[in-house]
């Protein structure tokens, strides 16, 4: 028996025998689960609704799906059933230094100049040993701050999945509401397959 089978990625028709338990699209390569009932598999169109009618949605958001099976972060996918615990973890991280701000170059610099200025006073006039080192303090708290500009921290919170296999970081974020909100859907999804 010949079956017409429409791929789910491309749209595309192609036949199948309908005896394999899995199709390849001749157009994109892409693998399919065939679904038999008694008398023919059903079109690909069909299976996809099928099976997502079986699913239970416990959290949508940009890029992230939380459902009774699966969870999605942006490409990657986690089976629900091999998760046996949830994690999140707090962590600080250096946050990315923004290049249109010139205040940590500038204060970096001054603090520079004022180690500079402070060391020529001190080697080369005859000023008092106390300007030098006055000098060369603010110099170095300049350059401490300009650092800290530099090297900004920020609070990330990590959501990592416990399997029997090991731990993964599935997905990280600054927001802990956000986290939160996806920390109680897996945590509802693994409750849900028991």
């Amino acid at each position: 028996m010949i079956l017409k089978v429409t791929c789910e990625q491309c749209g595309k028709e192609f036949e199948s025998d309908g005896f394999s338990e899995t199709e390849i699209c001749p157009h994109c390569g892409l693998e399919t689960r065939s679904v038999r009932s008694s008398s023919s598999a059903l079109p690909l169109q069909q299976q996809a609704t099928a099976q997502s009618s079986k699913e239970s949605v416990f959290f949508q958001g940009v890029g992230i799906t939380v459902t009774n099976a699966r969870f999605v972060v942006g490409a990657k996918t986690f089976a629900m059933r091999g998760i046996t615990s949830v994690e999140v973890v707090e962590a600080e991280e250096v946050a990315d230094p923004d290049p249109k701000n010139p205040l940590p170059s500038i204060t970096t610099g001054a603090g520079l100049l004022f180690i500079a200025v402070g060391l020529a006073f001190w080697l080369g006039f005859d000023f008092s040993y106390m300007v030098a080192v006055i000098l060369g303090i603010i110099g170095v708290l300049l350059i401490v701050g300009g650092a800290c500009m530099f090297a900004k921290w920020k609070r990330t919170f990590k959501i990592v999945l416990k399997t029997a296999g090991g731990e993964v970081t599935a997905y990280k974020s600054d927001d802990r509401n956000h986290i939160a909100k996806i920390t109680q859907a897996l945590n509802d999804s693994i409750i849900a397959q028991a």
